[in-house]
């Protein structure tokens, strides 16, 4: 990537990853997606990384700051959500709680080693209810989802929007398209 690219592209970045064939594995992906239908401002951009690892470094490079929003399991209730570092990320990966691989972590590596890694990395992880086959949410995250966009844009210092799109719009982008007010939660950006 050139320079002029680097410059050009938005500094902020909601990354949602994630297996969305493994049910609330797709939680990071499905926030992404709905992320992607906010009006986010010409600095912050929300990406989809699907289950991509170090082949997010380029998603990554050159960023200010990253809020990678991923489906974890510690054994918290269904929906809740956790924030952390990448360092904290890692020993979590060793012990099953995250449900990727280091892949993602070697990306970040890969671009501090190259000095071009993001300034900033926050990594909200989403506990999980079903990560069997099959497409869609458990209630329970589908239902933690507005709040996890909130937090994730909240993190990226943009005002969250006053509505969020339903995250089942997000599994079929074309659903709710042309149908004004159609699938959104409203939401509101408080400091806890």
């Amino acid at each position: 990537m050139t320079k002029t690219d680097m410059n050009a592209r938005r500094p902020r970045l909601l990354l949602g990853v994630g297996n969305v064939l493994r049910r609330d594995d797709g939680a990071g992906v499905f926030a992404a997606r709905a992320a992607t239908r906010l009006r986010l401002g010409p600095d912050l951009e929300a990406y989809d990384g699907g289950c991509g690892g170090i082949d997010l470094a380029d998603v990554l490079e050159g960023r200010a700051r990253v809020v990678i929003v991923d489906a974890i399991d510690a054994g918290m209730p269904p929906g809740a959500s956790t924030r952390m570092s990448p360092e904290e990320l890692r020993p979590a990966i060793r012990t099953g709680v995250s449900l990727h691989d280091l892949h993602l972590l070697d990306a970040l590596a890969e671009l501090r080693l190259l000095h071009s890694a993001p300034r900033c990395v926050i990594v909200i992880g989403v506990q999980v209810a079903d990560i069997s086959v099959g497409i869609g949410l458990s209630p329970a995250v589908e239902r933690a989802l507005p709040g996890v966009i909130r937090s994730a844009l909240c993190a990226l210092g943009a005002p969250a929007p006053a509505v969020i799109p339903n995250v089942r719009d997000a599994l079929m982008p074309a659903a709710a398209d042309g149908i004004p007010g159609a699938g959104v939660e409203s939401v509101s950006c408080k400091s806890k």
